[in-house]
């Protein structure tokens, strides 16, 4: 019985310690990070583009209409590219894995400038 509350306070402190490994413990619920003027695949493309010029690993999919995903295997983040008003604007929204670095999210908005 001892042994079982030490491995629980132990994945305990784990868990708490780093909030990165707590995302494989719970589900994480898509956040909306900006609303952004233009065309979801436009500016999809566009941050595709430019971001593979300085990062390994990125992979591109559109898992449903409406909808493109641009994903880091490297550095474990995955946001989408959702379309919103008729095409007129862009939801970005971080759907899993680790919070994208400020390069990222600066990139993905100078796509919408």
């Amino acid at each position: 019985m001892t042994a079982l509350r030490i491995l629980f306070l132990t994945l305990s402190f784990a868990v708490a310690g780093d909030p990165s490994s707590a995302q494989f413990f719970f589900f994480q619920n898509p956040v909306t990070l900006d609303h952004l003027d233009g065309n979801f695949r436009t500016l999809a493309s566009c941050a595709y583009h430019h971001l593979s010029r300085h990062l390994n690993g990125l992979s591109r999919t559109e898992p449903q209409p409406g909808v493109i995903r641009i994903a880091s295997n490297a550095e474990q983040w995955e946001l989408a590219f959702v379309n919103d008003e008729g095409g007129r604007q862009t939801q970005l929204i971080w759907t899993a894995g680790g919070y994208p670095r400020e390069f990222v999210l600066s990139t993905i908005r100078a796509c919408a400038a």
